[in-house]
Order: C-alpha cells, then sequence, then structure tokens
C-alpha cells in the first residue's frame, strides 16, 4: 500500500465494525459506525483506484453524503477538543486541504481546499 492508515483493531476499538462494503481479498478496508439514533457513518480506504476513501453518511436509508477523494496519503484517528475524527490527508491534488470525518459524539464531514 502506498499510504498510512489505522490498524483494524483501531476501527474496532473506536465502535466500528466491518461494513458490507468490506472485502480484504479485493483490498476494500471498509467500516461502520452505527448510532443509537439509527444513523449508520461507512468508512471506506483502498489502496486501489490511486489509493483512495470514500465517506458515506445514511439517514433514515438516505444518503446524505457520499465523499469520495483519491490520491490518499494518509488515514489517522486524531481528537478535536472534545470530538474525535477521522483525518484524511490528500497529495499533489490542491496545495491544502482539509478533510476531516466527525465520528464522536456525532457524525459530519468537513472538506475543504485552500
Amino acid at each position: 500500500m502506498n499510504y498510512k492508515y489505522p490498524d483494524e483493531l483501531e476501527f474496532f476499538d473506536r465502535g466500528f465494525g466491518y461494513s458490507n462494503e468490506h472485502d480484504h481479498d479485493e483490498g476494500m478496508f471498509s467500516f461502520i459506525l452505527p448510532y443509537e439514533n439509527g444513523d449508520k457513518l461507512i468508512f471506506t480506504h483502498s489502496p486501489f483506484n490511486n489509493c483512495s476513501v470514500s465517506v458515506k453518511l445514511i439517514q433514515d436509508d438516505v444518503v446524505v453524503f457520499n465523499i469520495y477523494k483519491e490520491n490518499v496519503s494518509d488515514i489517522a484517528f486524531q481528537t478535536w477538543g472534545s470530538e474525535k475524527v477521522l483525518r484524511v490527508y490528500l497529495t499533489n491534488e490542491v496545495e491544502h486541504n482539509d478533510f476531516l470525518v466527525y465520528f464522536d459524539p456525532k457524525p459530519r464531514l468537513r472538506y475543504s481546499e485552500f
């Protein structure tokens, strides 16, 4: 793999499980975090398709967002104040970007380029 990423156990320790999209043999590493209110956050990364990542939020069986980006260089768990995030670092796309997947206490996404 051409990028750094958290071990599967790090996902499990934070409440994630495998999603239906997970396929280790095909290099599709996909995790789901279900919430008490029924929301589901799905985080998928793959060394194929130019080191890609996708993030989906599903509420009431409706996809609220589905973001797909390529050229991932690093994925890391971080804490921002009282919130926990997955930070995705990208290469060669834009000079500066922020790609933050907030997952605790509530799911949301922040992506900006500047």
